[in-house]
């Protein structure tokens, strides 16, 4: 018999609790604040191209088998944009992610609490961090990413939500640091997990291997409640965070640091399935008004004005091959 939250029993019901929806999804924009940052970064490491891993092949699931039919998803160029999760995989050598891990360890110091989704993060990373910054926007490393999903990627327009990273130190009770059942506004979303999984108990990546619409009313018992085994420091995961519920169980003892990342495929540019309220809810309304503007600027050329507002050389289908 799960708990919730609040000590409550209910049969069947899923241990975590769903994100807010409609007029709660309103009140979290209202309430939710732009990120402190004085700017004091330590010293960090300088990001290096060849951090990256080369010819990476690892597993995957098409959106077809959470039951998408091909025609609902985004298609152009000769692909369809159809790869649901992919990974774990490693996607930095060993000396990257122990500096990846040590930067975001420093920026621990800025993280946010927030009863939105996750309940402690820092978000906009990439603003803080060179290294960061540098990495997402390293050629060698968009192409892996691209490759991973099989469409071009460049960093997300909207800079706030690009780089997220999630904190969670073991704890109980009403206390314990959660990430909700929830689907992300973005549509690519990378995670990096900076622990090995003998640091802590607990924090196991979920998902539900089924449409959002028939979310509502699944229960613990549910065979579609997946887990992706993201147990190794460095372990790599691509999820398509818009059209999969998934959630993080409590850390019960141990420190859990993950970095996540939302990229952006320009061709598809007009399908973007981000909405102004979930990120609203995040980062709240004065600060969502002007990067949903930006995002949202009609453009004649998207891959390139894209990446220019990214900060981000241009991946294009022919680097796919």
């Amino acid at each position: 018999m799960a708990i919730d939250l609040s000590g409550n029993k209910r049969k069947g019901a899923l241990e975590l609790p769903k994100t807010a929806t409609g007029f709660d999804q309103v009140f979290h924009a209202v309430r939710a604040r732009k990120p402190r940052y004085d700017g004091k970064l330590p010293t960090e490491p300088r990001w290096r191209s060849d951090f990256v891993l080369q010819d990476i092949k690892p597993p995957t699931l098409k959106l077809q088998d959470f039951g998408y039919e091909a025609g609902e998803l985004n298609r152009g160029y000769g692909t369809i944009d159809e790869t649901a999760l992919a990974g774990p995989t490693q996607l930095l050598t060993p000396e990257g992610v122990v500096s990846l891990k040590g930067v975001c360890d420093k920026l621990e110091a800025y993280a946010g609490s927030s009863e939105f989704i996750v309940t402690r993060r820092v978000r906009g990373a990439d603003l803080m961090s060179p290294f960061i910054n540098n990495m997402i926007r390293d050629r060698n490393f968009l192409l892996a990413c691209s490759r991973m999903v099989g469409v071009p990627l460049i960093p997300h327009p909207l800079r706030t939500p690009t780089v997220q990273i999630n904190y969670f130190e073991g704890r109980s009770g009403d206390e314990r640091e959660i990430a909700k059942w929830h689907r992300d506004g973005m549509d690519y979303v990378f995670t990096i997990q900076l622990n090995d999984a003998s640091e802590y108990e607990g924090g196991r990546f979920k998902y539900f291997q089924g449409r959002t619409d028939d979310f509502d009313g699944v229960t613990e018992s549910d065979e579609r409640i997946k887990e992706a085994p993201c147990d190794d420091l460095g372990a790599t995961l691509f999820i398509h965070g818009s059209h999969m519920y998934h959630a993080v169980t409590p850390v019960t003892s141990g420190r859990r640091v993950t970095f996540v990342l939302s990229l952006f495929c320009p061709y598809f540019s007009s399908q973007d399935s981000n909405t102004f309220w979930h990120l609203a809810g995040d980062d709240g309304i004065l600060a969502t008004i002007p990067n949903w503007l930006r995002l949202k600027w009609p453009t004649k050329n998207p891959s390139i004005d894209f990446s220019l507002r990214a900060g981000s050389p241009a991946i294009t289908w022919s680097d796919l091959q």
